[in-house]
């Protein structure tokens, strides 16, 4: 039996001029009205400044009954924040929100899952401000951001904080995240079904995708944290990205992740050492800044 897969967005702008056409809430608007269709409720993180710019989005994803939880103030990854930015942007993302959907907020993602060992501080931060859990940790490495080690199914940090790691599979001896972005659109279909079919025991599985995904007629540009190969991959199949999303969670579909959270339990505490590998992420290594 295959498990349940929540869907979860990224709301999130990557423009990066404001002379240049925002389609957000286009493409928001049309996987909130085929998800209205099918009567599911999801996870929406956050920016919080482009939830700002979208006050009414925003309500409306609230009042469709969806989770709104944080994903940062704007979309800058945690290593070229710095703890006491991150801090200072954190609690004023989580009040905006909270403001605008009147909803408490409990649940937060990093950008471009970027907690890694360099960057657990925001751990302690997190539990500070009051977060109940967090959906920020790929499990393996990548070229930008990843913590291998971290178990791949739910569970608690030392600070009380519960995390829920992006789902993987194994694939050609790789461990690959295949409920989302790049890999969504790009991978063959009999990959997510051998995904969701075989998850772990214990597993949280869930779609995590970007308004503009859903967007082929968005006018191609660079993304400011990224490069053009990046950028590039970013436009590949966004025609075809909701019919697999859909796709993913055909057999079974799950509730929003602070319901989730709710309902499992006792969970096994994972504590980093000093093992743990501590290189700078690519992205810092190349955008390296001085407040960081």
């Amino acid at each position: 039996m295959a498990a349940p897969v929540t869907f979860t967005l990224d709301f999130e702008d990557l423009r990066t001029s404001p002379t240049q056409e925002s389609r957000v809430e286009f493409a928001t608007s049309l996987v909130l009205d085929r998800l209205a269709e099918k009567n599911i409720r999801g996870t929406i993180f956050c920016v919080a400044d482009v939830a700002a710019r979208e006050p009414r989005l925003l309500r409306r994803i609230a009042e469709l009954g969806h989770e709104v939880a944080v994903h940062g103030l704007q979309h800058t990854p945690l290593d070229l924040l710095g703890e006491t930015r991150f801090h200072e942007q954190t609690i004023r993302a989580k009040e905006i929100l909270e403001d605008l959907t009147g909803q408490e907020i409990s649940g937060f993602r990093a950008p471009q899952f970027s907690i890694v060992p360099e960057t657990s501080w925001a751990l302690d931060v997190l539990a500070d401000i009051g977060f109940t859990y967090s959906s920020s940790i790929l499990p393996v490495a990548t070229l930008m951001y990843g913590w291998p080690g971290t178990p791949m199914t739910p569970f608690r940090w030392p600070q009380g904080l519960v995390e829920i790691p992006c789902p993987l599979v194994s694939f050609f001896g790789m461990h690959i995240p295949y409920l989302g972005g790049a890999y969504m659109r790009v991978l063959p279909s009999f990959v997510r079904r051998r995904g969701v079919r075989n998850a772990p025991a214990g597993s949280v599985l869930w779609t995590y995708c970007h308004p503009w995904e859903f967007d082929p007629d968005e006018e191609f540009y660079v993304y400011e944290h990224g490069g053009w190969m990046v950028s590039r991959i970013g436009w590949i199949n966004r025609a075809g990205m909701l019919r697999r999303v859909e796709n993913s969670m055909r057999d079974a579909v799950g509730p929003p992740l602070r319901e989730v959270v709710a309902s499992l339990g006792d969970l096994p505490e994972f504590t980093p050492d000093s093992n743990s590998e501590r290189r700078a992420p690519l992205q810092g290594r190349l955008r390296r800044r001085a407040d960081v």
